[in-house]
């Protein structure tokens, strides 16, 4: 328990809001933590067009006018920021903030500095050097899956031991298997029942690997498997899927949607649930599949191995092998009971290990034990 008798106020910085995985799960830590304990608030460098698409409740947000790229000035706009609202943490998140957040800080003297990893970050020889320079002026430096763990350590040689692990967690009242969502997801977005439906959701980039779906697909469909394909989201990379899917000759099968809130009910639609990441730190959207009762396929690269046992809680696949892909598609198509026993073990699985509850404890542990050492250090 926290010696002192006021809220510990911290402070998350973060690049910009989008409905994206990362985002979203730092609005979702911040709007649970217990406000009897902490006064939290949200620091965003840009906001946009999508910014409007995240339900930010009654969080505080301050916004920073940060160019992009190099901006020599986000570290002074940062530190009169902490200065003024006196945080006693500032948690910051990914590259795109380590240094400005940390530099800020440092220069605002801000008792507690903690930074998480997310996924991907960048690994050229400056950055490394860069990287584990700041990580080394926090107090605690995070990642949200061991594997990510073990990777930032191989790769920048930067300890293991002062890297900890908080996986991500899902708020179970807000995704869960429902037929009358599945219907509705149905009728709105004009699907028959009876159409066999295999969903992604994720930004149209790169890293996605989006593509692989679309190859799997073209194989089954050409096959004469009688499946549609559907991705969710937005992103540079839309485009170019539009362009592959019609030169495989399965662009009347694929369907893009733009970004939805309603995640559950996107979910609940699909047959099932598929992702073909080259990278992922700790999927939000696998989760939420788990909880929803899918069967999931996902590529067997960074912590999604840590949320899919594979061949019991769902299937997982060379990255980038869209050969193999096909044949676990094929797999659950066929087998409506298979499909059915993954799912329900995802979703024992998901309630074990994968709640909001228990990532916003760990949390709260850490900025407890952390405000606490401090408080004690300077009371002694």
């Amino acid at each position: 328990m926290q010696n002192f008798h006021r809220r510990i106020r911290v402070a998350h910085v973060v690049n910009e809001i989008t409905p994206a995985g990362k985002e979203m799960g730092i609005v979702k830590l911040l709007s649970n933590l217990d406000n009897k304990k902490f006064d939290c608030s949200l620091i965003v460098f840009q906001t946009t067009e999508q910014s409007r698409l995240v339900n930010v409740g009654n969080l505080p947000i301050i916004l920073t006018s940060k160019k992009d790229g190099n901006d020599w000035q986000a570290p002074f706009k940062l530190c009169k920021i902490f200065k003024k609202s006196k945080f006693d943490i500032v948690h910051t998140h990914s590259w795109g903030t380590l240094i400005e957040g940390i530099l800020g800080s440092k220069l605002a003297r801000v008792p507690i500095i903690i930074h998480n990893e997310h996924g991907s970050f960048p690994s050229k020889w400056y950055h490394k050097i860069l990287q584990r320079f700041f990580w080394n002026l926090s107090n605690r430096v995070l990642s949200v899956s061991q594997e990510l763990k073990q990777r930032i350590s191989q790769t920048t040689h930067f300890p293991a031991s002062r890297i900890d692990v908080i996986l991500n967690g899902v708020k179970e009242s807000n995704f869960f298997p429902s037929a009358t969502l599945r219907k509705q997801f149905r009728r709105k977005f004009n699907f028959s029942q009876e159409d066999f439906l295999i969903g992604t959701i994720g930004r149209f980039s790169e890293v996605k690997n989006q593509s692989m779906l679309l190859r799997a697909a073209s194989e089954l469909i050409q096959k004469g498997d009688n499946i549609k394909i559907i991705l969710v989201s937005s992103g540079k990379k839309k485009e170019d899927l539009r362009l592959l899917s019609t030169s495989l000759g399965i662009s009347h099968f694929t369907h893009f949607l733009d970004i939805q809130m309603n995640v559950n009910m996107l979910l609940n639609g699909f047959d099932i649930f598929a992702l073909t990441s080259f990278s992922e730190g700790c999927s939000n959207v696998i989760q939420e599949a788990m909880f929803c009762q899918k069967a999931i396929i996902a590529t067997d690269v960074g912590g999604n191995p840590e949320l899919i046992q594979d061949q019991y809680t769902g299937f997982l696949v060379e990255s980038n092998n869209h050969e193999q892909l096909a044949q676990k598609l094929r797999l659950l198509k066929e087998n409506p009971d298979l499909r059915e026993k993954l799912g329900k073990r995802a979703q024992q699985t998901a309630q074990e290990n994968f709640t909001l509850t228990r990532m916003i404890q760990a949390y709260e542990k850490l900025y407890e034990d952390e405000f606490n050492k401090k408080y004690l250090h300077l009371h002694n």
